[in-house]
């Protein structure tokens, strides 16, 4: 099973969270060792290089990225169609239209498990939200 991994996951394993952390950590492992197939978006590599800068005062973030960028798995890249799509669900579910983003694509990979803890994303019925607190590769 293939699982998308939201932008919380990488920035509360990159910032030690003190609730999330160590089992963000423990996801990321699991995808590093192949143990669990994993799938990003453009839109997740934007939103960390945002929140680092923003939230944590960090002006270079390309070793983060870099990283990231080196694990196994898949990157979903953000189309116009997406968009539209993406701005439905916004409406449709009462969500940001950045949650909208990882729903389509999410939908349009035939991804139906999104490994997060913004719980914004249970209003949508067409994937199923994980909270990391909870996951286990058995999921």
């Amino acid at each position: 099973m293939n699982y998308y991994i939201d932008t919380n996951v990488w920035i509360y394993a990159m910032t030690a969270h003190p609730r999330y952390g160590e089992k963000c950590k423990e996801i990321l492992n699991e995808i590093e060792t192949g143990k669990l197939e994993a799938a990003i978006s453009t839109q997740v590599l934007a939103e960390v290089a945002g929140v680092l800068y923003s939230k944590y005062d960090l002006r270079d973030m390309t070793s983060q990225l870099n990283a990231m960028l080196s694990y196994p798995i898949e990157i979903y890249v953000v189309h116009p169609d997406v968009i539209r799509v993406a701005a439905e669900y916004a409406r449709d579910y009462d969500i940001l239209p950045y949650d909208g983003i990882h729903i389509a694509l999410a939908v349009e990979n035939n991804v139906r498990s999104i490994i997060s803890a913004d719980r914004e994303l249970d209003r949508a019925e067409l994937i199923r939200r994980m909270d990391p607190k909870e996951f286990h590769l058995s999921c």
